[in-house]
Order: C-alpha cells, then sequence, then structure tokens
C-alpha cells in the first residue's frame, strides 16, 4: 500500500511539474479559452471550457468528461464516467469510456475511434475517422454524421442467459463508410436507415429496416 501511494505521489508530481492539471480526490477544471498540457483525475470529472486547447490527454478512472464548444484535445479516457463534447470539438485522438455514455456535439471531430462498452452513444453532425464500437449501448448517427471505419457491436462474454436488443440509428443523410459488424450472434441488432442514410459496406448479422 506504501509503495502504490508513492507511486502514485511520483507520477502526480511529474505531471505537475511538466504542465499536466492532475487531482486524485476532485475534478479537474479549465475555464474557457485556457490551455493546457493534460488534464487527469482518479475520483473527478474532468471539465474542458469553451475554445480551450489540451495538447495532451485527458483521463479519468471514476467521473465523467465534459468539452466546451470549440476546444481541442487530445484523447479522452475515463472508466466509470460519460463523455460529452460539445459543438465544434476536435479530438486529436481517440474517445473511450467503459461505463457511460458518448455525446458528440453538431460539427466535433474525432481523428481516432470512439468506442464504448456499456453505453449509448450518438453523433450529431459528427466526424469519426475511424471505428465506432460498443458492447451494450444503442448507436444513434444523425444530422449527416460520418463513420469512415466500421460499427462494430462487440462480443459479450459469460452471457449465457442474456440476449440482448440494441438499434443502430442512421437518419438525415448520415452515413457509414466502412460496415457494421454484430460479433455476437446472440445479440439481436436492428439497422434503421432513414432520409438518405447509406452504409457502404456489408451489414453482418444485423436486421436492416428502411425507413
Amino acid at each position: 500500500m506504501k509503495k502504490n501511494a508513492l507511486l502514485s505521489v511520483l507520477i502526480i508530481s511529474f505531471l505537475s511539474f511538466y504542465g499536466c492539471d492532475v487531482s486524485v480526490n476532485r475534478s479537474v477544471h479549465l475555464r474557457d479559452g485556457e490551455h493546457s498540457r493534460g488534464m487527469t483525475s482518479v475520483n473527478g470529472s474532468i471539465h474542458v471550457g469553451a475554445r480551450c486547447v489540451v495538447d495532451g490527454n485527458c483521463r479519468t478512472v471514476n467521473g465523467r468528461i465534459e468539452v466546451g464548444d470549440d476546444s481541442k484535445v487530445g484523447d479522452l479516457n475515463s472508466v466509470n464516467g460519460r463523455i460529452r463534447l460539445g459543438a465544434n470539438v476536435d479530438v486529436d485522438g481517440n474517445a473511450k469510456t467503459v461505463n457511460g455514455s458518448i455525446d458528440c456535439g453538431s460539427g466535433s471531430r474525432i481523428h481516432g475511434r470512439l468506442s464504448t462498452v456499456n453505453g449509448r452513444i450518438e453523433l450529431r453532425n459528427t466526424k469519426v475517422d475511424e471505428d465506432v464500437s460498443t458492447v451494450n449501448g444503442d448507436v444513434l448517427l444523425r444530422e449527416g454524421s460520418v463513420v469512415r471505419g466500421d460499427i462494430v457491436i462487440k462480443g459479450r462474454h459469460g452471457s449465457f442467459f442474456d440476449h440482448p436488443r440494441l438499434e443502430i440509428r442512421l437518419s438525415e443523410g448520415s452515413r457509414v463508410e466502412g460496415r457494421i459488424l454484430v460479433r455476437d450472434s446472440d445479440i439481436e441488432v436492428k439497422v434503421y436507415l432513414s432520409k438518405g442514410s447509406t452504409v457502404k459496406g456489408e451489414i453482418l448479422n444485423a436486421q436492416v429496416i428502411k425507413e
């Protein structure tokens, strides 16, 4: 225990020395228009204001991540918490959480992957350069959102008696340039395509409903 505590102190000291905003048991805030080299918390949320620049990553274990309008950030990583992006947010990397939803505002762009395990994903006029993935959660693409990679519903290990039902909805001209892939045949997935929305690749192990 003492070794772990000492290691945590050393890591926090190192990150603080290099200009990162770091906390263990409280939330970290970056006010509108400010700059940071990175933001890290353990038991707290991360709040990035509008028109901010975060050169490094935003990471927390038990907390949500919120990024304000017109901000630029690196990777976004949470374990137990949702990720919410305002309008015109630029993520130079991946946005990932385990237990939480992901919500992206209009005009935002993720240059890497977007993923959650237990949570809903909603994109509004958002571009994702790589894959979008989840295990337990619906996926909604609205207002002309674009996924350049695949939408992947990953397998659930050890769920012998549970047969979940998920929905993937594309509307208002949204498109997936890759595939929609359901990796677990025990998951019932319906793909709804409406208002000129398209999937360029194959749709595997899912029912397609055109509206």
